[in-house]
C-alpha cells in the first residue's frame, strides 16, 4: 500500500530516533588532555617573571615583560599548564617598572630644572657662543 511520501520520512525519522546511536563524547568539565602536561610551567610566564625583575631597572624589559605576561596567561589557561602565578607577577612587575621608570624621569626633570635655576641656566652648562 503506498503511503504519502511525508508520513514515510516522518516514520523513518521516529524509527532513526529510537536507535541507539552514539552521541558524541562531551569530556568531563575538568578535563586534561595530557596528565604529564600539568607539571610544567609555561615558559612565557617564567620569562615574563623574569623580565618584569630586569625592568624594575630598565623600561624595555618592563614592557617585554607585559607582553610575555598576556602571553603566558594565555598559554596557562590554553593548555592547562602550571604558572599562572608568574604570569600575572610578571605583569605587576611590569607595570611597577614602568611607573618608576615614569616617576625617575619627573623627577629627572624637575632636578635639572633645579639645578639650571641654581647655577644660571643654560649657558652655565653649554657655554656661551658669542665669544
Amino acid at each position: 500500500m503506498l503511503q504519502n511520501p511525508v508520513q514515510e520520512l516522518e516514520k523513518r525519522n521516529v524509527q532513526y530516533q529510537q536507535q541507539s546511536v552514539p552521541s558524541q563524547v562531551q569530556p568531563e568539565p575538568n578535563y586534561r588532555p595530557n596528565p604529564y602536561e600539568e607539571k610544567f610551567h609555561s615558559e612565557f610566564s617564567f620569562m615574563s617573571f623574569v623580565l618584569g625583575i630586569f625592568g624594575l631597572i630598565l623600561p624595555l624589559f618592563s614592557t617585554l615583560a607585559i607582553i610575555f605576561g598576556i602571553g603566558g596567561l594565555m598559554q596557562t589557561h590554553r593548555e592547562h599548564m602550571k604558572g599562572k602565578w608568574m604570569a600575572i607577577a610578571g605583569i605587576a612587575l611590569g607595570f611597577l617598572g614602568m611607573f618608576l621608570i615614569i616617576i625617575a624621569i619627573l623627577f629627572g626633570i624637575d632636578f635639572l630644572e633645579s639645578y639650571l635655576l641654581r647655577f644660571g641656566g643654560l649657558e652655565t652648562l653649554i657655554g656661551s657662543f658669542s665669544e
